[in-house]
């Protein structure tokens, strides 16, 4: 799915861009980086990666930018581009499965996947892509403008059940939370309902409503009174009513100063350091700084 707001490329800016044959520095766990044109030859012959494919499963929170990031990578270098989500867990699944080519993941990998990974031949390497803050979004009839991480972990525990317990009115709250398969609801659980895994026996209250992706949140906090989920910043709009956490806003410039209290890393995983000339050059251009500005136009924090 192309996302137009993100870029829009003219035949004559693209015929300007190949003429240029512009270098995309990479900068994964491998070290190495490839300029896209010296890779391929001339680009007179035509876009370099034309008849190539390329398929990502993964992470939903990486759904969006990395749509765009292939429609804008087809439209400059040709090839054909997949992007499924499925979820972290699912698209890492896929990685030692070989089912996909690259993982996107909004969790880093766990050692017993590491583990099958090897036993299935592979040396996975992992790229820090982006940074993503977690948003903590309610209903627009919750009257509360914020929470501290204690706080969201007894609601989400369901120790806490009442919106007047927090300072709200006097409601049930229902609580929303991703499947088991999320990245962004393994590290929710870890960071805010264990409170950085210092309270491991936590869970999820099992009157949580189990969602499969951010836009299945966003739909459901829009749709209901006295809701309270959690979404990647990406994902937010204007429409959405977030709560503070220990007084800071969850913002692309609160996540990149440090202020913010559950913010992460966003991954892409490859099966081994060699790897196939489209997904290294793919690589090499999300991380290199049009990727990397398509990533903050999508609501992402740059790695640099």
């Amino acid at each position: 799915m192309r996302r137009n707001k993100v870029l829009s490329l003219t035949s004559t800016s693209i015929a300007f861009l190949l003429v240029l044959s512009l270098s995309f520095i990479g900068c994964g766990t491998s070290g190495e980086s490839t300029d896209v044109a010296e890779s391929n030859g001339s680009q007179d012959a035509g876009p370099p990666y034309e008849g190539e494919e390329l398929v990502l499963s993964g992470s939903t929170t990486l759904l969006q930018v990395s749509e765009a990031w292939a429609s804008v990578f087809m439209e400059e270098y040709g090839g054909t581009i997949i992007i499924n989500g499925g979820g972290s867990g699912g698209g890492i699944a896929d990685l030692i499965n070989g089912i996909n080519d690259l993982a996107n993941s909004s969790r880093q990998i766990k050692d017993e996947e590491m583990d099958a990974a090897k036993d299935a031949g592979y040396d996975v390497q992992e790229y820090t892509v982006l940074y993503d803050g977690i948003a903590v979004i309610v209903s627009s009839n919750v009257s509360i403008g914020e929470l501290t991480v204690e706080q969201l972990s007894k609601i989400y525990t369901g120790e806490i059940t009442n919106w007047q317990d927090v300072g709200g009115n006097d409601v049930e709250i229902v609580v929303i939370a991703r499947d088991s398969s999320s990245g962004t609801g393994e590290y929710f659980l870890e960071e805010v309902v264990q409170i950085g895994k210092t309270l491991e026996d936590n869970d999820y209250t099992e009157t949580a409503l189990r969602l499969q992706s951010n836009a299945d949140i966003v739909n459901q906090i829009k749709n209901n009174d006295n809701a309270v989920g959690y979404i990647g910043l990406g994902y937010l709009d204007q429409s959405l009513k977030t709560l503070k956490i220990e007084g800071v806003e969850a913002s692309v410039e609160t996540v990149k100063d440090g202020s913010y209290p559950i913010s992460r890393g966003l991954y892409v995983y490859s099966p081994s350091k060699e790897l196939e000339p489209i997904a290294r050059a793919y690589i090499d251009f999300i991380l290199g700084d049009e990727g990397q500005e398509i990533g903050l136009q999508e609501g992402f924090v740059p790695v640099d």
